[in-house]
């Protein structure tokens, strides 16, 4: 694992000593950190999805229509 170090106001510190028998620092963060990556990944694919779909050219009007109707006859 590669280490990752972050500062923080005295008083933060002195708040999280506190808490040290409750709360286990790194992994709190840890987790924080890859819930924040993940979120931003899922915001980054949906960008690139809205991208992907505003290059695709409209279908002509009656398409959806058309296609029902093909795979109902189909049957």
């Amino acid at each position: 694992m590669a280490v990752v170090s972050v500062k923080v106001p005295q008083w933060v510190r002195e708040k999280m000593k506190a808490y040290d028998e409750v709360v286990e620092w790194p992994e709190e963060i840890r987790r924080l950190i890859i819930a924040k990556i993940e979120e931003l990944e899922r915001i980054r694919a949906v960008e690139n999805a809205i991208r992907l779909l505003e290059a695709v050219p409209p279908a002509p009007k009656g398409t959806a229509k058309a296609l029902v109707r093909e795979d109902r006859d189909s049957h």
